[in-house]
């Protein structure tokens, strides 16, 4: 099959959670299906070498000054693909051109902008909406990481079932155990020497950041003292703020507040956490519940949108708007070491459901799928 992918998230200078995810997933599929062929579109100068097998995946830069009305991907990318004789269009992000001369297949991870647009400009989220409708009535297919997702899919927007598959993601392929000598250099960088919690945070609401902090704030001073609380992940201006809202409850000397955290470092973080601290407020699917349980780390999460469904019985869940229940889930984990190793088993023994060889196995009988119904409509009509 000869597919075109939108790899803007892949080729940025920091990638997050679709970047990476597409990383492994076209890594895994060209040794699931080397017989593939993918056009990597993207917009960057000059994107890192080696990042993807290059006997199947040639990335190919769009060049384009500026971006009014989102012209490169409404109309700049759709036109690539098609001068470029694809069988399937791959937008992986949320978003897709309403021009499709080739069959598409977009990833919708979730309707957050739609549930939370607070601090979006509204010509952005009134974008999103378009993209999601379009892609309900228009693409060949669609993906999305959960059923939560998919229901709403469907029950909102009329997308035809047969159209919507779920395809659960893997933990990140750079993330496992590591030995102590390995992590702990990377723990005393981000000025950690006592047990830790990680939070991977964001100026995003969502992400719930001021929460786990306040909720840090009500955990008891004799416990706090013990442990640190960890923050990567913020940019500059959301960092001052976190910095005077911890000084402001009394709890910088139990704080690390850092700003984009490498991606190298990551996996020793994991590591280095005996707890994620993950109470989102909205999340389509939730990727660092795996990475956690790749690395023996115990997960308080949300019960709540994607989470339990992925969580399962694998994680502390609590309710992420309750800013107690959170300090008493994180001190329930903190305290009792038989809680935290129950959940530790558990999430151990559900990360086996969540491989890549799974993903990559529904991604390609999506694909297969979607390209399949495509012609089957053409011959039809």
């Amino acid at each position: 099959m000869f597919l075109a992918l939108d790899a803007r998230t892949v080729y940025r200078p920091q990638r997050r959670g679709t970047g990476k995810n597409l990383l492994d997933l076209y890594r895994h599929l060209a040794l699931a299906r080397p017989d593939w062929r993918v056009l990597a579109f993207h917009r960057e100068g000059r994107p890192e070498a080696g990042l993807l097998p290059a006997e199947q995946v040639e990335p190919r830069r769009i060049e384009m000054p500026g971006d009014r009305f989102e012209a490169w991907e409404r109309w700049r990318l759709p036109a690539a693909a098609w001068r470029a004789g694809v069988e399937l269009l791959h937008c992986p992000a949320n978003t897709c051109p309403a021009w499709m001369p080739v069959p598409t297949v977009v990833t919708i991870h979730d309707l957050i902008p739609l549930d939370m647009p607070q601090g979006r400009p509204a010509a952005q989220v009134s974008r999103f909406e378009h993209c999601v409708a379009t892609a309900c009535e228009q693409a060949a297919g669609i993906i999305t990481p959960s059923f939560y997702t998919r229901r709403r899919l469907i029950q909102q927007y009329g997308a035809d079932p047969d159209r919507v598959s779920v395809n659960f993601w893997a933990a990140d392929s750079s993330v496992g155990k590591l030995p102590q000598e390995t992590w702990e250099p990377v723990a005393r960088k981000y000025g950690v020497d006592r047990p830790m919690i990680l939070h991977l945070g964001a100026a995003d609401p969502r992400k719930n950041t001021a929460g786990v902090i306040e909720a840090w704030a009500r955990v008891p001073e004799a416990i706090r003292r013990r442990w640190t609380l960890l923050v990567v992940g913020l940019d500059s201006g959301t960092l001052k703020e976190m910095t005077s809202y911890a000084s402001f409850r009394g709890v910088m000397q139990d704080v690390r507040l850092h700003g984009f955290a490498p991606e190298a470092d990551l996996p020793a973080l994991f590591n280095a956490a005996e707890i994620l601290a993950f109470p989102s407020l909205s999340e389509g699917f939730g990727l660092p519940i795996l990475d956690a349980w790749s690395t023996d780390t115990a997960v308080l999460t949300s019960n709540t949108t994607s989470l339990p469904e992925v969580a399962a019985d694998g994680a502390l869940l609590v309710d992420p708007y309750d800013t107690d229940a959170v300090a008493q889930g994180l001190v329930r984990l903190m305290e009792d070491t038989t809680t935290r190793v129950t959940c530790v088993e558990r999430g151990r023994k559900r990360l086996r459901s969540f491989t890549w060889q799974n993903t990559v196995g529904r991604f390609v009988r999506a694909m297969e799928s979607a390209a399949g119904m495509h012609l089957a409509l053409r011959h039809a009509a």
